[in-house]
């Protein structure tokens, strides 16, 4: 069965590297602004704070290089997925993380929220070993292995 498309998630795959930032805020911040932009949301800073906020509370470095960064958004009409890759990785308090995938989801869904984690944490698991082929496999090859896991 077909998924609603106005339900299912918007999902953007960078291309290239990674800036050099600084920091994670940094890297949460401008993907959360990137993705804001590109799903038309009105208030980015509001997203932004909602990621940082997150993000303060408890890191969201998962592990074996995985960072899944997140914002609840009162309103949001459907998920935003935004998967980032950097080979060199960037430092994520517990880790240094190779796998950046910044959700910003609707508040009044957690479901949504619950989901996307859950499909995204098994798409790690089943990477196992061959994480590092992914890091440098061309971007339609992964951006394929994320549109099975989260759509």
């Amino acid at each position: 069965m077909a998924k609603d498309t106005q339900t299912a998630p918007f999902l953007f795959v960078k291309e290239g590297e990674l800036p050099e930032l600084q920091n994670r805020d940094e890297v949460v911040s401008l993907m959360t602004r990137e993705l804001s932009g590109m799903m038309g949301l009105q208030d980015a800073e509001t997203a932004v704070a909602a990621a940082l906020e997150r993000e303060h509370l408890e890191p969201t470095f998962v592990s074996q290089g995985l960072a899944v960064p997140h914002g609840r958004i009162p309103g949001l009409a459907r998920a935003g997925v935004y998967a980032a890759r950097s080979a060199k990785g960037v430092n994520w308090d517990l880790g240094q993380a190779q796998f950046i995938i910044l959700l910003l989801v609707p508040e009044e869904r957690p479901e949504v929220h619950l989901g996307l984690l859950r499909n995204l944490m098994r798409w790690r698991f089943r990477l196992g070993e061959n994480a590092p082929a992914m890091l440098a496999a061309p971007v339609a090859d992964y951006l394929q292995s994320l549109q099975e896991a989260v759509l």
